[in-house]
């Protein structure tokens, strides 16, 4: 996994009692943006990938991106924009960071598509609390990938209590981890998710070439059918 060295990184308090963490992640290595609009779409997804083909056993593609800290992921509620996730969406996070952070959460993206992955942070699964942005762009040799967290409310008057409660959960210390965490599971993500992607793609093609010559198959009767079954002949 890489180290924490191969990313700028920074934890600032901001007005209010909010709180910014932001990583400049190392660039993902034939990784496109194509590809990484399609991984966030199928993360919560079973893989048969061993690293060299697919044959091995079959495991959440989940544990791959973090094999220590990742426990299970799933879209809770998926929202179609023109055939593609969007905005509304609800996705269910469980990992424990660094081994001693125990994240439970719910997220709803207010942005996705080949630009950015974000989505608010939801307390209870219905209070926003924050935000995490994920910013990505191609550039020679793959994409750059920005993250950054935003954790606080700003609402008057009472949003530096707010706040405080808030940062209760959200401690300087996890943030600090998280931002390991992150840097850990954004350098696997070259390793596996690009085979993962055209293996999709190539069986994405046979299903679509499978439709098409259905399409194209004579529409028989069921006169004709029985015909052709008793003669032995295949339509």
């Amino acid at each position: 996994m890489k180290s924490a060295d191969s990313a700028r990184y920074g934890v600032e308090h901001l007005s209010g009692g909010r709180v910014r963490a932001w990583i400049e992640h190392d660039t993902m290595k034939g990784v496109t943006p194509e590809i990484l609009r399609w991984w966030f779409e199928n993360i919560d997804t079973w893989t048969r990938y061993n690293g060299s083909d697919f044959t091995g056993p079959s495991v959440p593609v989940y544990r791959y991106w973090h094999p220590f800290d990742h426990i299970a992921v799933r879209w809770r509620r998926r929202v179609y924009v023109r055939g593609r996730l969007g905005p509304g969406s609800v996705i269910e996070i469980n990992e424990d960071i660094g081994g001693k952070h125990a994240v439970r959460a719910k997220a709803r993206v207010t942005k996705f598509d080949d630009e950015a992955f974000n989505f608010d942070l939801l307390l209870g699964g219905l209070i926003r609390v924050g935000s995490l942005d994920h910013l990505y762009a191609e550039v020679e040799g793959g994409s750059s990938f920005y993250t950054e967290a935003r954790i606080g409310v700003e609402v008057p008057i009472i949003g530096r209590l707010l706040n405080w409660v808030i940062r209760r959960q959200f401690t300087e210390e996890l943030l600090r981890d998280w931002i390991v965490h992150n840097i850990e599971e954004s350098g696997e993500t070259e390793k596996f998710v690009p085979s993962l992607f055209e293996e999709a793609r190539k069986t994405a093609t046979v299903i679509d070439r499978m439709k098409t010559a259905r399409s194209r198959r004579p529409t028989l009767s069921a006169e004709e059918i029985l015909a052709a079954r008793d003669e032995g002949r295949r339509f």
